[in-house]
């Protein structure tokens, strides 16, 4: 039977096992992350006081709708990939075999329901939805939610993963936006370790730049799909307090290397519906982009 048919019957096993099952991921949503993501983001942006930040992202409730809710309910990085990330929800053949080599976030949606309350008791439930094989790739749907303690609904998110063989590349004709920046950021190398520490993240390609060049032939370290997502709500969230967001449904384009100076746009497309993109600030690549709903 030739390779690549007895890895996709693999697939098929793993995901025909994975689906089933659901991961409960309890925490709490306490003052100590908030305040320490806080402090990152308001570092990158550069805000030096309370009121430059504006009130509602100072508050942890509306932190909430900020992208926040990355940093709680995170893997436990008990079966660690050879990539330094938790196997749990990765494509595996027998024995807990390692079928790709390389995971990619690829686009996701989130449902902003309600804040939990400060420092109560929150449970994140997981499951994969779908897995797509896509030539010799496959596309892995995961859908999270989270609940309070009293079981009401708090937010709603699905994430696309991208899980391949293939070795970095880069894109010949990449996505490109005529948008001017509104601000423009630089990811430092210490940023993306803070930024794993809070998420307990120990994915390689975001603090070992020898692992990044020689096993993924990436050209240094690359910043976390969810911070991405989190770098453009903290912003809209400066630029829009006194928006309540709904739903972001986003999906990336290409890297964003640490120390890249990046832009952030955003464009109105109607009645509290807006385009945020985050692109080369010289460039114009876009590495993410997403359409925000408010209310």
């Amino acid at each position: 039977m030739p390779t690549n048919m007895i890895a996709r019957e693999c697939l098929t096993q793993w995901a025909n096992t994975i689906k089933p099952k659901k991961f409960t991921i309890p925490d709490s949503y306490s003052v100590g992350p908030i305040t320490n993501l806080t402090n990152l983001l308001n570092g990158v942006f550069k805000t030096k006081s309370p009121s430059e930040q504006s009130a509602s992202n100072s508050i942890p409730q509306s932190s909430w709708f900020r992208g926040y809710h990355f940093i709680f309910s995170c893997q436990q990085n008990q079966q660690i990939g050879s990539d330094g990330y938790d196997n749990y929800q990765a494509p595996l053949g027998d024995n807990h075999h390692q079928l790709y080599l390389r995971r990619l976030w690829a686009r996701g949606s989130i449902q902003f329901i309600q804040p939990p309350k400060i420092n109560s008791a929150l449970t994140c439930t997981e499951q994969v939805q779908k897995v797509k094989p896509y030539n010799d790739d496959v596309f892995v749907d995961i859908d999270r939610k989270f609940t309070s303690d009293e079981g009401e609904l708090l937010l709603v998110e699905s994430r696309t993963m991208l899980y391949t063989n293939q070795l970095y590349t880069s894109n010949k004709s990449p996505k490109l936006t005529e948008n001017e920046p509104k601000v423009t950021v630089k990811i430092s190398p210490i940023d993306l370790l803070k930024y794993s520490m809070l998420t307990y993240n120990l994915h390689r390609i975001h603090f070992d730049p020898k692992y990044a060049h020689s096993v993924e032939n990436l050209p240094t370290l690359l910043v976390h799909g969810p911070f991405q997502v989190t770098l453009i709500l903290y912003y809209f969230g400066l630029q829009y307090p006194d928006l309540i967001v709904q739903q972001l449904k986003y999906r990336t384009y290409e890297p964003f290397f640490v120390n890249d100076e990046a832009g952030i746009s955003i464009v109105a497309k109607g009645s509290n519906e807006f385009q945020l993109t985050l692109f080369s600030a010289e460039q114009k690549i876009i590495y993410l982009q997403g359409t925000l709903k408010c209310k």
